[in-house]
């Protein structure tokens, strides 16, 4: 399986390690998103993407709450999604409603 990984650098410098759930492209406001969770965390988050060439790019803060709405939907969808298939539904306590085979949580939702 391929590394669906990035790490964020906070501002004291402290690195982040965050699974990404998806990324998404809106037409409405011409933008590119990724959505992740902090490894350990059950709390998904998400930032604008603005590639800068070379595979890179930077992640920017989303200010708009009408951004949110739209991701917050595709968030749910992703979730539902996720238990229609099967996964562990985030019946464990660290776990974001990953597919078992991805969960990394405390092995109680793994295959």
């Amino acid at each position: 399986m391929e590394d669906r990984t990035i790490t964020l650098t906070t501002e004291t410098g402290e690195e982040i390690i965050c699974d990404i759930l998806f990324t998404y492209h809106s037409d409405e406001y011409n933008k590119d998103y990724v959505v992740f969770v902090p490894k350990g965390s059950n709390e998904a988050s998400a930032a604008s993407y603005i590639e800068t060439g070379d595979g890179a790019g930077t992640l920017e803060k989303i200010e708009a709450e009408e951004e949110w709405d739209m991701l917050e939907d595709l968030l749910d969808d992703y979730f539902n999604q996720q238990q229609a298939e099967g996964g562990c539904q985030g019946s464990c306590g660290d776990c974001s409603g990953c597919s078992k085979e991805e969960c990394d949580c405390d092995g109680s939702c793994t295959e």
